[in-house]
């Protein structure tokens, strides 16, 4: 009876062996299939990116094959042409214009690439003098960009040491130009400010031309007194206000003095004119009166006179006036009667 029991152990084992064996094999099977499926596209990514590289829109690129620049990808062809002929050893250097896909060759090429954003180099504030010795503090700043990755790669290597040079090379463009100005259009005429930086930045992208690199901009952020200068310059343009005030006042008062003598005049000779017709109106009145009352009283002399007698007698007599009779006196001759 045991005996039989062992053999049937025996028999399941070895059917169970089968399974797992069977069961192994067909994974196996499956795992291979699925790697081979899963290990293509894998195997041609690599060879892709091993044949190939990319440049983005705002990435510039110098590529490097066997330890030599060959070509370099830009923005600008006509500009950094202008770079790449400062240097003979560039002569045979390739310009690429367009950004996108390109091939190079596994092991051989390498691609340097940099951004072709605005980069901004910020300057410490410095005690500036202007043309009449004002003393000022100036912070400026730089917007440059990498042009001619070639030449930047080779020169400066990073944005640290090109930040550096500028450090060298912007501060006496700028500091000069502004020694030339006087305080006054430094301070107020923006225009020949603005035209005195464009100068100094003309002259600075010939000295940058070497590094691959071209200054867009320079500006000037920040203009302080030093604390010493403040108090002097506060009385001087305190003094300068005052004279100015001074001024305007005395234009003001001479104005003043101007006007009212022009409307005194006017007015003296508006009244002399309105005086002269006044009694020229009146002449002409007095006449017309005179000529209607001869004109009345001739019609009757004795009448006439009778009504002058009285109205002699209306502006010559009053209540106190003491009348001595005397029949001789002609002007009394109606009292007489």
């Amino acid at each position: 009876m045991d005996n039989n029991n062992n053999i049937y152990n025996l028999q399941d084992i070895k059917i169970n062996k089968d399974k797992i064996d069977e069961t192994i094999t067909n994974s196996l099977h499956t795992f291979k299939k699925f790697a081979k499926l899963i290990g293509i596209p894998i195997i041609l990514l690599i060879l892709f990116n091993m044949f190939t590289f990319t440049v983005r829109q705002d990435q510039v690129a110098a590529v490097v094959e066997l330890g030599k620049i060959t070509k370099i990808i830009v923005d600008n062809i006509e500009l950094t042409q202008g770079q790449n002929d400062s240097k003979a050893s560039y002569k045979n250097v390739k310009i690429i214009g367009r950004k996108g896909l390109f091939f190079k060759v596994p092991f051989i090429t390498e691609v340097r690439k940099e951004t072709s954003k605005l980069l901004t180099y910020m300057a410490t504030p410095e005690l500036v003098n202007t043309k009449d010795k004002r003393q000022y503090l100036v912070a400026f700043f730089s917007q440059y960009e990498i042009t001619h990755p070639g030449l930047f790669y080779e020169t400066m290597g990073s944005i640290r040491k090109a930040q550096d040079t500028l450090d060298e090379l912007v501060y006496p463009i700028i500091i000069r130009r502004i020694n030339q100005l006087e305080s006054e259009a430094f301070l107020n005429d923006k225009e020949l400010l603005n035209a005195a930086l464009d100068e100094g930045l003309s002259q600075l992208n010939q000295q940058v031309a070497s590094y691959g690199i071209t200054v867009r901009d320079n500006e000037i952020y920040r203009t302080l007194l030093p604390q010493t200068n403040i108090q002097s310059t506060y009385n001087k343009m305190r003094a300068e206000r005052e004279a100015i005030a001074q001024q305007i006042r005395s234009e003001g008062k001479e104005n003043y003095d101007k006007t009212v003598a022009e409307t005194n005049k006017q007015e003296k000779e508006t009244l002399a004119q309105a005086i002269e017709t006044s009694e020229q109106i009146k002449g002409e009145a007095d006449a017309k009166a005179l000529e209607i009352y001869a004109n009345a009283f001739s019609q009757d002399e004795e009448f006439y006179e009778y009504w002058r007698t009285l109205k002699a007698y209306e502006k010559t007599i009053d209540s106190n006036t003491v009348i001595y009779m005397d029949r001789n006196n002609e002007f009394l001759k109606y009292f007489s009667n």
